[in-house]
């Protein structure tokens, strides 16, 4: 019996008949070109098959971040057009005099914050939505030791509890204060859901949240033996900056962009403070002109230290005639100070582009 034929088998015979008959099917088409009957057969590099020229190939994508700023506008980046008027582990004496701020407090540059889309931080699961803290609140848990927390949203958030988050998906929009205290975002970074002597079942100070209560008190006595970091807060922008990309490596084509908070800022070798930095010179940071990064110098997640001095964020960036330098991305503002004359205010120069 004969075997049957393989579909999917081509012998050297077929291989030969299949050529032939290619080459005189391309015969045909180009004696009919000739004739004008149809458009001649187009070569391989004018249909596209080997690409275009390197010169004007699309830049190389940056890796996907893992961590974006709390807050932002439709089709805007995360934290274009905001800046953390009150600092991580800062006094507020426009509030709450006496205690260390537990979070940032994110405001619109210019107009009113009010309305503004809160932003998840990072991928996560929804473990709470709910509250009157003012306003609603969302807690997203990232890892097992990781949660963001955000305050003062309008009552209806479109999360609910269980469900997953994006990093960047919409949480809620920033609510309109009752109080007449200006609108703003409540972002918290820290390293527990509930903890027994801040929000658990035995708070050491007798804030209003009270035991059990998720959202926690937002602030930390002065007076406490120890900072806000000493329990388990982390400083937001640090967190955010060091865990942008897994690994800590800046992949290639990741930019930032500059916010037009100042005009021009100084270049230096190495971060200012550095054993061995040098300044460089100035580069101008008009609002809306990027940079490719090259590395990130973030500060640590729980710094003890208290005031927005202790603010440490520097780019290292490559300037628009070629050279490389690092470029201080969070400067501490004494708009407004603590009681100590600290300053208490962060103001963003250059923001990734996410």
């Amino acid at each position: 019996m004969t075997e049957p034929r393989d579909p999917t088998h081509i012998s050297r015979d077929d291989g030969r008949i299949w050529r032939q008959q290619r080459s005189d099917r391309r015969q045909l088409l180009l004696r009919a070109a000739a004739l004008g009957l149809i458009a001649a057969p187009r070569s391989a590099s004018a249909r596209g098959v080997t690409g275009p020229p390197a010169s004007v190939r699309p830049p190389m994508q940056a890796a996907t971040p893992a961590f974006s700023y709390p807050i932002g506008r439709a089709n805007e980046m995360p934290g274009a057009g905001f800046s953390p008027r009150h600092g991580f582990a800062v006094e507020n004496l426009s509030y709450l005099p006496g205690y260390w701020h537990a979070g940032e407090d994110w405001y619109a540059t210019s107009g009113d914050t009010a309305g503004a889309d809160v932003l998840a931080v990072a991928a996560g699961e929804v473990v709470f939505a709910g509250s009157d803290y003012p306003g609603r609140v969302v807690i997203v848990q990232h890892a097992a030791d990781l949660f963001s927390m955000y305050g003062h949203l309008v009552v209806e958030v479109p999360v609910n509890e269980g469900e997953r988050v994006a990093r960047g998906d919409r949480l809620g929009s920033v609510m309109v204060r009752p109080d007449g205290y200006p609108n703003h975002l409540h972002i918290e970074l820290r390293t527990f859901l509930t903890t027994p002597e801040v929000n658990g079942a035995t708070p050491r100070y007798p804030f209003a949240c009270g035991p059990d209560c998720l959202p926690g008190p937002g602030y930390w006595p002065i007076e406490a033996p120890e900072s806000p970091a000493g329990v388990g807060w982390l400083n937001p922008t640090h967190v955010i900056n060091r865990r942008i990309y897994p690994a800590g490596v800046v992949p290639p084509g990741a930019e930032v962009v500059a916010t037009g908070t100042v005009a021009s800022a100084p270049i230096w070798s190495a971060p200012e403070g550095t054993a061995g930095a040098t300044r460089l010179g100035e580069v101008s940071l008009e609002s809306g002109v990027r940079f490719p990064l090259r590395a990130i110098d973030a500060g640590a997640e729980a710094p003890p230290e208290t005031s927005a001095d202790t603010y440490h964020l520097w780019y290292r960036i490559v300037t628009p005639d070629g050279n490389l330098g690092w470029v201080q991305a969070a400067i501490p503002s004494s708009a407004e100070t603590g009681s100590d004359g600290q300053p208490a205010i962060v103001e963003l120069t250059l923001l990734p582009v996410v």
